[in-house]
């Protein structure tokens, strides 16, 4: 029997990791202390689908109404809502909502 070493999962350089950012507990999740022009850069960061996920998403709808207006499965709206969490630094919806509401105005098309 082979024995297989696992080796760490290095993380990308253009990655940053959650803890540069600061954050303030609320009832609903954690606030990010990120200005409008931070929040709008991670917000470009996002590919065109996860963009239009993205503010779907801020707009109230389940992730099975998402999926329907997108035209895609379950499946793959959860996908692109895990890359997005990820890639915005929440946990939440409630925390998405929260910290990234401010720009549903700019990014309404």
């Amino acid at each position: 029997m082979k024995k297989r070493i696992k080796k760490p999962k290095s993380r990308p350089a253009n990655i940053q990791e959650e803890s540069q950012f600061t954050s303030r507990e609320t009832p609903y999740g954690k606030m990010l202390d990120l200005s409008s022009e931070e929040k709008l850069e991670l917000v470009e960061s996002l590919t065109p689908r996860e963009k239009e996920t993205f503010c779907i998403l801020l707009g109230g709808y389940s992730l099975k109404e998402t999926a329907k207006q997108l035209n895609i499965g379950y499946s793959t709206a959860n996908t692109y809502q895990t890359s997005i969490y990820k890639k915005l630094h929440v946990n939440s919806r409630a925390e998405l909502i929260i910290n990234y509401r401010d720009l549903c105005d700019i990014k309404e098309e």
